[in-house]
This record gives C-alpha cells, structure tokens and sequence, in this order.
C-alpha cells in the first residue's frame, strides 16, 4: 500500500468516526428532549402527595378504604385528585360541584375556584359526606333548602358554579322563575350573598321576579335589576315584600335619574384590563373602543347613553368588572399629510355601545342609549374587538 493509499484510507477513518460521533450526539440530543417532554407533562403522583391537595383531617373519620389501595388512572392533577377522593369517601354519586368542599385550596393554586365564602366549607363537607355514604340528604339541609329545592341542587346543579349559587340556582327553579333570568341574577345580585339571607330580603327578591317578571319587558328587568343590585348592596332597610311590580319600576326610574345626575365625589381609579387602543376603519366611517378607567369617565358614558354604567364604579374598583365603550365616529378630511395624501380628522359621533366585560374576560352586558340593545354592525365589530383582545361572549345580555 503506498504512502497515498494509506494517507486515503486515514482520513475515511477519520470522516466515518466523526459522523458516527455526530450521530451519537443527534441521538442523545433526541432522547433528552423527548425526555425533557415528558417531565413536563403531568405525571400520576402517589397517593401520599395528592393527600396534600385535600382537607385531609377533616375528611380522615370518614374514611372507607385504604390509601395504599388507590391507583392514578389519568395523568390529569385534577383528575387524580378526584378519583382519589371517590377512592377513599364515596360509595354513592356526588354532584361534581360539591368535591370542592374536599380540597385545600390554599395548597395549589386552581385546584377549586376561588370562593369567597369558603368558610363555610365545613357545612359542604358534611353535605358531601352525607352524599357520598347514604345519608339523608334533605335532612341535612333542612333550614337551608327545602326538600323540593334539596332535589333541584341534587339533579340540575350546574358543575361550573360555586356551592351557594347552586343553592339560589335551586331556589329560583322552584319559586319559578323562568330559566332566562337565572344568570342575570346570580351574577348582579345572588352570587354576592350567602344564603343565610337574614331578614329573608332574598327570599323576596326571588319570589317579587317570579310573580312579576311577565309584567316588565327586557329593557326595564336589566334596568329593575341594576337598581335592586345597588339597592340591596347600599341600603340594608330595602325590602321587596309587598311591592308591585309597578311600584318597583317607579323607583328604578327615579334612581336611574339620579344616577344620571350624580355629582363626582372624590375621583376614583382603577387598573381594569389595561388593553391598548383598538380601532377600526371602514372607509369614511372609524369604530374605536375605549376603557373607561374612572369615575368620571363612567359618569360622563351613563350621561351620555342615559343609563347607569356610573353605578358600576364600587365593581370596577374592586376588579369585578370592567367597562367599555364601543364609538363610531364619521371621518373628514382634516388637511394633507407630507406626501399630499388626506389626513383624517374624527368629525361626529354616530353611534356608541357600553359593554360591561367580567374578571374572567366574559361579555356579560352590550347597551346603546337608554339601554338599547346593540345593532347587528355593532355586534359584528364587537365580535372582532373581542378576538383580537382574548374576550368571550358568554351569557351576554344584548
């Protein structure tokens, strides 16, 4: 072999071992991020960590089967959870809603929703274990619920609500009052109270909607129940018993006057969404949104549209809510840009939307002045605006 040859045959050596050294790299490269994926994922954690998660010493007396005999079927951390607590206290079905009186909230942040009457998780958890074991279950509730409405909370709970507004969901459908009202009430009035309900003025408001509800068209209940909300939340000696339905309507109209007439106390701001300036253009015509993140601009929106956004201020403050303002302005021609292309200027006002938007991005509320409902063009802008800035349209109220 001559010198050349075996310079030749060195140097494929060569090339071959290093691509084998590149392969091997690739390959291991592979392997650890598949690996890497796979921590990210959820894992089935043992019994003992999931124990964290649940209210654990509270629930131990009622405990029917071992620990060690439970088996994670789901790599889900909420799945996990719950088949854990059906593992150890459950033999006969429980409404989902009502496993949240088993967890720790406090330990992971998520794992149930946040509820502000959360102190009253040890009477969940005996509702629970009532449940679960074969208890009496309108036994257990009496002073709370009715056997009638016992059932209700029992068969028809919605699994998205919280406990309480479960027990004022059950309370409405058996007092009457028509399903298409349910959310509008829970979110403005019922879901801000326990069910206590000392001086039965809650009780009052259920029964006044389900006898008087055909006698007010859908304009006047928004606005009736604007008024009820702040009425019941600010004056303690309101009470509904005995009202008409025209006597109530009579003071909603001389409180939304007010409200129109409101001078500004001391200014009052908040953070709200904070999303960036959103605009439209359709040739002569401009669709712009605007937050409105103050008092004076809330009373300066209710003025304007005549109605009663201004009552809203204590909800935007406290991060409840936030308010929009949907415009459309006509276009002119304002003078020339450097190019000599038109400049254009905002001329009128042609039309403007409130849109009351909830904590979790929900639309709940559209109104044009004196609580129109929105047109379709404005829905169809609304729906852009929405996607572009994360919103959803959900039990919205046009």
């Amino acid at each position: 072999m001559t010198a050349l040859a075996a310079t030749l045959r060195e140097r494929q050596q060569e090339e071959a071992e290093a691509r084998a050294r590149q392969e091997a790299a690739l390959k291991g490269s592979k392997h650890r991020l598949q690996d890497a994926r796979r921590a990210s994922r959820h894992k089935k954690k043992p019994a003992e960590e999931l124990l964290g998660y649940l209210e654990y010493t509270a629930l131990q007396p009622h405990q029917i089967r071992d620990v060690a005999a439970y088996r994670p079927r789901s790599y889900n951390l909420d799945r996990q959870i719950a088949d854990l607590i059906g593992h150890l206290f459950v033999r006969y079905p429980v409404p989902g809603f009502l496993y949240q009186a088993c967890i720790d909230a406090r330990k992971r942040e998520g794992a149930a929703p946040e509820d502000p009457f959360g102190y009253m998780h040890d009477l969940y958890r005996d509702w629970f274990v009532t449940l679960a074991q074969g208890g009496s279950f309108p036994r257990a509730v009496k002073g709370v619920m009715t056997a009638k409405e016992a059932f209700e909370f029992l068969s028809s709970g919605d699994p998205n609500r919280l406990v309480h507004e479960n027990v004022w969901l059950a309370k409405m459908k058996v007092a009457g009052v028509p399903r298409g009202l349910h959310g509008l009430l829970l979110e403005r009035i019922l879901a801000l109270h326990y069910f206590d309900d000392p001086g039965g003025r809650l009780a009052d408001l259920i029964r006044f909607y389900a006898r008087c509800h055909a006698e007010m068209g859908r304009r006047t209940l928004l606005e009736v129940t604007d008024f009820l909300a702040w009425k019941l939340g600010n004056d303690r000696a309101f009470s509904l018993k005995g009202r008409t339905a025209g006597s109530v309507v009579k003071l909603a109209n001389e409180w939304h006057l007010l409200i129109q007439k409101a001078r500004l106390g001391a200014n009052v701001e908040w953070d709200g969404f904070d999303r960036p300036y959103w605009s439209l253009r359709d040739g002569r015509l401009l669709w712009e949104v605007v937050e409105l993140r103050n008092n004076q601009e809330l009373m300066n929106e209710g003025r304007k549209q005549k109605h009663c956004v201004y009552s809203y201020v204590d909800w935007c403050a406290a991060g409840r809510c936030s308010i929009f303002s949907l415009r459309l302005w006509g276009l002119t021609v304002a003078g020339v840009d450097e190019a000599g292309n038109p400049a254009w200027g905002k001329s009128d006002e042609r039309a403007r939307v409130t849109v009351e938007v909830t904590a979790d991005r929900s639309i709940a509320q559209v109104r044009g002045p004196l609580n129109r409902p929105a047109t379709p063009e404005e829905r169809a802008v609304l729906g852009q605006w929405a996607g572009a800035n994360g919103f959803i349209f959900r039990s919205l109220r046009w």
